[in-house]
Formats: C-alpha cells, sequence, structure tokens
C-alpha cells in the first residue's frame, strides 16, 4: 500500500481525530479539583487562625461556623483583660455561662479596676464580682491570675483562688486586706500550687506582704523569672519605714532582703537561683555584690530590667567581672536617675562593650550630660533588634538629649538588623521644609533594611509662627510629615542595589504616659502604612493615625512603644478650654 492512495490518507486522518477523544476525557477526569479553606485540615486551619491578631477578626471568624467557632474560640479567650467595679459588672453573667465555650480556654486572666465617677463602695461591687467570676470558671485551667491596682486584694478570693486554680505559673504577692498566711500554710496540699509555678510578681508594700513574697519564693522550687517592685514610699496612711531599715548597708542586710531572701543565708554557701528574667525597680542596689550577685545566677540570665534603683551602678560593676558576666543576656531595659559624676551612665558603657549577643536594649535616663556611647551599641550590631535610647539634662522635664549624627550613622551603618528604633530627631517645622538635621536622620534610616517600627519622641514645631496650632490642624500636618517619612523609605530602598521592599510599617511622635494596656495616650501620635490608589492606577503610600491599643493589631512588631519613658509630654498645640465658662 503506497501513501498515494487517497483512502489511506482518509484513514490516517481519521484514525487521530477518534483516538484523540479518548485521551480528552482522561485529561478532564484527572484534572485536580479546586482545594478550599473549610476541605483544609483543622490543624492546618489553627495554624493559619494563630496568624489572625485582631480580636475583631477573630470574632468574625467565630462566627462563620460551628468548626471555626471551635478553632478560634482558643486564641479569643487565651488572654482575657476584665474591668470590674462598674455598672458593666452585670454583663459578667453571660460570659460565665457554662454554654460559653471560652471559658475552658482562658489561660491568663487580668483584672483592672474600672474608671468611674462615683467610686462608693466600688471595692466591695469589684470583689463580689471577682469572687463570681472564680465560682464558675472551670477549675485548674489558669495560668496566670493578675490583680492590677495597687489598692487591697481581698484575702478569701485569693484562698478561692488558690483553691480552685492548682497549676499557675504565675504568682503575685500583692497586698491583701488582712493577714491571710497563717490560714493557707494550714492546708495539707497548700505545696501543691508551686508545683507548676515559674514565675513570680513580688510587690511588697509592707511587712505582712514581704513575708507573704518570702513564703511564695521559698516553696517555689523552680523559678525562672521574678518581677520585684518595691512600693514602700507611696502609701501616705501608712507609718513609712525609714530608707537605713529596708535598704541593704555595707554591714548588715536590709529588711527587704532579709525578709525575702533570708532562708538563703549564708548567700555564700547557698545555690543561686538561676533566673532566665529578673526585673528589679525601686530597689537600693548600692551593695548587691553582697547580696543579690550571690544568691541570683547572672551568667545564666536572658532578660534583665532595672527600673529606679539607686546604686545600679554598683550591680553593673560587678556584672562586668569575668566571672560574673551574662553569657546569655538577650535583654537589657534599664530606666534611671543619674547622679551628677554620672556613675550609673559610665558603668553601663562599660557593661555593654564587654558583654554580648543583646537583641533588645532599652537605656532611658534622666540627669545625665551625654547619651550612652555609640561603641557599646554597636558591640552588639550582629544581634540587635531593638533600640529605644533616651536621655536629658533634667529630671524629664527638659528638652531630650539628641544623638549626634556622626555616632546615628554609624548605628545604622552597622545594626543593620535593628526592626525597632525609638530615639529623638533633630527639630524640623511642619510650616516649612524639612530641616536639614532631620532629612540627615532619615537618610541614615535607609542603611537599616529591617526597620519596621520608628518612634521619634521629639515633637516638630511650628515655627516661625508664635502661636500654637489646633491639635486637629497639627495631627493633619503631622501625617503629612509621616507620609513623607513612609515615602522616603520606600524611595531608599528601591533605589538600593539589588533593589528591595520597604518593611517600614509605624511611625509614631512622642511617648505614651500610659501603663493600662487599654488606653489611648494623648501624648503620642501614631501612623500606620496604608495604601491610596489614585485614578490611574497608581499605588503611593497612606500614613494611617491609629490609636496606641489599636497599633498592636495592626503591626505586633511594634513592642518599643510599650515602654513608658521618663519624659512625657503632649504635643505643642492649643487645647480647648475645659469647659464653656473657661477663658
Amino acid at each position: 500500500m503506497t501513501t498515494d492512495n487517497p483512502e489511506t490518507k482518509m484513514v490516517e486522518v481519521a484514525q487521530p481525530t477518534k483516538m484523540a477523544v479518548i485521551p480528552a476525557e482522561k485529561e478532564v477526569s484527572k484534572r485536580p479539583l479546586r482545594l478550599r479553606f473549610m476541605d483544609l485540615s483543622v490543624d492546618i486551619k489553627t495554624l493559619i487562625v494563630s496568624h489572625v491578631h485582631r480580636p475583631t477578626e477573630l470574632k468574625n471568624l467565630c462566627l462563620t461556623c460551628s468548626q471555626m467557632h471551635k478553632i478560634t474560640v482558643r486564641k479569643l479567650y487565651h488572654e482575657v483583660t476584665l474591668e470590674v467595679g462598674s455598672s458593666t459588672d452585670a454583663k459578667l453573667t453571660s460570659f460565665i455561662n457554662p454554654r460559653n465555650i471560652g471559658l475552658p480556654h482562658i489561660r491568663k486572666l487580668d483584672l483592672y479596676l474600672a474608671e468611674v465617677a462615683d467610686k462608693c463602695n466600688q471595692l466591695q461591687q469589684a470583689h463580689f464580682a471577682i469572687r463570681m467570676i472564680l465560682e464558675f470558671l472551670p477549675e485548674n485551667i489558669l495560668e496566670k491570675f493578675s490583680w492590677h491596682p495597687w489598692s487591697p486584694f481581698l484575702a478569701d478570693n485569693l484562698v478561692l483562688l488558690y483553691k480552685k486554680q492548682r497549676r499557675m505559673e504565675w504568682l503575685e504577692g500583692i497586698a491583701l486586706d488582712r493577714n491571710v498566711l497563717p490560714e493557707l500554710e494550714k492546708q495539707s496540699d497548700f505545696d501543691q500550687i508551686f508545683t507548676r509555678t515559674r514565675r513570680l510578681g513580688l510587690y511588697p508594700d509592707s511587712r505582712d506582704v514581704l513575708n507573704f513574697c518570702a513564703n511564695l519564693i521559698k516553696r517555689t522550687k523552680k523559678v525562672e523569672k521574678i518581677t520585684l517592685h518595691a512600693s514602700f514610699d507611696e502609701d501616705s496612711d501608712r507609718t513609712p519605714i525609714p530608707s537605713r531599715e529596708l535598704n541593704d548597708s555595707s554591714t548588715d542586710l536590709g529588711l527587704i532582703t532579709r525578709t525575702m531572701f533570708g532562708h538563703m543565708e549564708p548567700f555564700e554557701k547557698c545555690t543561686p537561683l538561676s533566673l532566665k528574667d529578673l526585673t528589679l525597680q525601686k530597689i537600693n542596689l548600692r551593695y548587691a555584690a553582697n547580696s543579690y550577685c550571690k544568691f541570683i545566677d547572672f551568667r545564666v540570665m536572658k532578660a534583665l530590667r532595672i527600673f529606679g534603683c539607686p546604686g545600679a551602678d554598683s550591680l553593673f560593676a560587678e556584672l562586668s567581672k569575668s566571672y560574673k558576666l551574662p553569657e546569655r543576656l538577650e535583654t537589657l531595659e534599664f530606666k534611671h536617675d543619674d547622679n551628677q559624676e554620672n556613675d550609673a551612665l559610665n558603668a553601663l558603657d562599660g557593661f555593654l562593650k564587654i558583654v554580648s549577643g543583646i537583641k533588645v536594649l532599652t537605656m532611658d535616663i534622666c540627669y545625665a550630660k551625654q547619651l550612652p556611647s555609640a561603641d557599646g551599641i554597636i558591640r552588639h550590631s550582629r544581634t540587635l533588634r531593638e533600640l529605644n535610647v533616651h536621655g536629658s539634662r533634667g529630671d524629664g522635664e527638659e528638652e531630650e538629649l539628641v544623638i549626634d549624627f556622626d555616632d546615628f550613622e554609624k548605628i545604622c551603618k552597622s545594626c543593620s538588623l535593628i526592626e525597632q528604633l525609638s530615639m529623638a530627631f533633630p527639630t524640623t517645622s511642619l510650616i516649612r521644609p524639612i530641616s536639614d538635621s532631620f532629612q540627615a536622620f532619615e537618610n541614615a534610616l535607609g542603611d537599616l533594611a529591617n526597620l519596621i517600627t520608628l518612634n521619634i519622641t521629639t515633637w516638630p514645631t511650628n515655627t516661625p509662627s508664635t502661636s500654637r496650632l489646633p491639635r486637629k490642624t497639627y495631627e493633619i500636618l503631622l501625617q503629612s510629615l509621616a507620609n513623607s517619612g513612609f515615602e522616603h523609605s520606600i524611595h531608599h530602598a528601591s533605589s538600593h542595589t539589588p533593589p528591595r521592599f520597604s518593611k517600614l510599617a509605624v511611625i509614631a511622635f512622642g511617648s505614651s504616659d500610659r501603663v493600662y494596656d487599654r488606653e489611648d495616650s494623648k501624648n503620642q501620635i501614631i501612623f500606620v502604612k496604608g495604601r491610596q490608589i489614585d485614578p490611574f492606577g497608581g499605588e503611593k503610600p497612606l500614613a494611617v493615625q491609629v490609636g496606641w491599643c489599636l497599633r498592636k493589631f495592626v503591626e505586633p512588631r511594634s513592642d518599643v512603644l510599650d515602654f513608658s519613658l521618663a519624659r512625657s509630654c503632649r504635643p505643642p498645640t492649643r487645647e480647648p478650654p475645659a469647659s464653656e465658662d473657661s477663658e
């Protein structure tokens, strides 16, 4: 048979046509179906939900279906913050309803006293609400229970807490309305409460609280974190204890050290506490070499926070010795009122130059002649992620010290891993072109490729105008400056070789004076980076103002804004009158 035969050609053409139908059907049958979110496994859905931070979005996820309700409610109820002592306490009945499937997933419970106009019997009402909560919570679910006001906590509620929640990892020594320690020690199973305890919050303000704190330390065998905040000078109704009796001297231990850590004496022979995290506030450390440096092993410590502790320079000098130098320190926060010789500043500079590996560094020093040395900061260039440096020549009311540009440029070039930065910037005017010094600082920030949050704690002015602007007008002009900062960051990143993306997401001005997590400060204005699209489809950044509380859910990597600085002032604006009758 030859290929010139027309019938042969027809057969050859027809055969592929008939056979092509079969593979096409098989190809359609083998095509994978489009995967939907609800088809994913529960573990993958749980992993996705773990990246959702905003409570409103978690609430919306709970309302989608029963399965998402069960998955999302675990994160939504993991940390619960409540205000008690107001008319809204009536709504707690729905919260503690046994049908609320979120109750078993509560792990951290923080209680605050609500702000009300009439405070008569507020504490009694709050303690009643707390008892109702403790009665209806499932047993042994809490890891942390915190009563934040400095007002005394009801002792009966503490007994109930220890009775129903016996797996807590965080325990607090706080002021009580009566001494409850003898009653607790009579319980045969009292020691079982401390089997899982790893962290202690100690807030002594009287001898009874000191004894209670000492009991917590003695019974907690595997403590990893201690927060010690003394407040003996804050209660005007109680007879004050002399400072000489409270604090250590060259010859003897003070009341605080002797009461809380006396069971470890002699310190030379005791087994030091292997703490990973230590916070000391309002503790005199002049003779820490004879006490704290002996019963605490600072070599294994990962986080050290020293706030308002006289004699802190002695502690840093002792820790600078080779056999006591911290080997794993990652977080160092220091807030201090220095003396005329700047002993604390010098000791801190020396300590920073020999320790290594710090990731989070915070320094806020009053009565300082200059800021900490840039060399001590650059020492940690390979690890530093968060930098918060501030200082003033007075008690915080004076103008903040601005770092020298050459030092700032060296820090930006060397510490390229910084993600969060808080510093004072040079002055600039909102109604004039940006000053050369301010622009130089902005240009230096271009070397921080990983910068996410920038906090400029000094306020721009409206010079040369002599009258202050209304706050709303000031905020609009400040928004323009923040917008310029976002654009400058994007331009610098795109012009880099090779081009990269700008990660800058938050620009804040001022410093917060709020410690309470659910209140916005008027001393800080925060902008997050949004986007705007012009009529031609071009996209540009847009600075969007948000509150201090909300920004945590927009950009969680903004912890640098949580630190309360010694100096916090409102923007230079014209405030409205307090009332219509005000002049």
